[in-house]
């Protein structure tokens, strides 16, 4: 007698919500290909790849971030968010 895996259905869901997203960022890449590609074709000076890329990188803060400084990020980003203070 062999066992079968059985996936329930919230499994189910789940994988096809994963599937889903995938196939919404490939479709999303391909826009963004074409779009970038229509793009060049029309610019007279072409930037440099390294240019390009390098500029998809966050940038970093100079100095490092002292404990005061994320206790000050961290309340900003908790008001954005519609969050209390405490």
């Amino acid at each position: 007698m062999s066992e079968y895996n059985m996936m329930t259905p919230w499994e189910l869901f789940l994988l096809l919500e994963q599937y889903g997203k995938r196939e919404k960022m490939k479709d999303e890449t391909a826009v963004t290909q074409a779009y970038l590609t229509a793009h060049w074709q029309r610019v007279k000076k072409m930037p440099s790849l390294e240019k390009v890329l390098k500029g998809d990188k966050p940038k970093r803060p100079k100095k490092p971030q002292t404990a005061e400084d994320m206790l000050e990020e961290i309340k900003r980003v908790n008001a954005a968010m519609g969050g209390t203070v405490y």
